[in-house]
């Protein structure tokens, strides 16, 4: 019987012992361990995120368009050219009138001296003698013709023609034989009078 007892109290001995020990090696605030060897789960450790760097993003500008000022071209202005002369004095004044022929003129002054083309009759007539022809055709031409070489010769009268278109004009009609046009032209300008002189 004493022997029973010795026994029993060896093994509670040995199981507080072995409790002890546990307790001994166990570290501190462990949990979730069984005796006998038994492991818990392990706890996972949190990983912090890794922050991903991020790269500036460029914006893009635009090219601002400077405004040009449009460069005036400059303009020429045409010159002025003065109106021609208004005056011229008829055949009738310059028949009475003979005296005031201007040089190199005179009422001696032969028409074919003058005038191309023109007839041996008319080549021959003075410029007086032109002045007192009466009626149209070439007669009228030369009329005027001789009126209007006087105007455009004087320095008493502003003429429209100068003393060569008028002898360019009537060598020209006479040889087209178209006289009214070209007499007209002359019995115009001989028609517009000047002022202080054959008005």
């Amino acid at each position: 019987m004493s022997r029973i007892r010795i026994m029993s109290l060896s093994v509670s001995a040995v199981a507080a012992i072995s409790a002890v020990a546990f307790l001994v090696v166990a570290p501190a605030g462990a949990t979730g361990v069984s005796p006998a060897g038994a492991t818990g789960t392990p706890t996972a450790m949190p990983t912090s995120p890794t922050a991903m760097p991020t790269s500036p993003t460029a914006t893009p500008t635009s090219p601002t368009a400077t405004p040009t000022s449009p460069t005036a071209t400059p303009t020429t202005t045409p010159p002025t050219t003065p109106p021609p002369g208004q005056e011229g004095c008829t055949p009738g004044y310059w028949k009475n009138h003979l005296a005031a022929f201007p040089a190199p003129y005179t009422s001696g002054t032969l028409l074919g001296s003058v005038f191309t083309g023109l007839p041996a009759s008319y080549a021959s007539l003075t410029f007086q003698q032109a002045l007192n022809l009466g009626g149209g055709g070439l007669n009228a031409l030369l009329r005027h013709a001789v009126s209007a070489l006087l105007n455009a010769s004087s320095s008493e009268v502003d003429y429209p023609l100068t003393a060569a278109e008028v002898i360019s004009l009537t060598n020209a009609a006479i040889t087209s034989g178209n006289y009214e046009a070209t007499k007209n032209v002359f019995d115009q300008y001989n028609n517009l009078g000047a002022p202080g002189f054959c008005d």
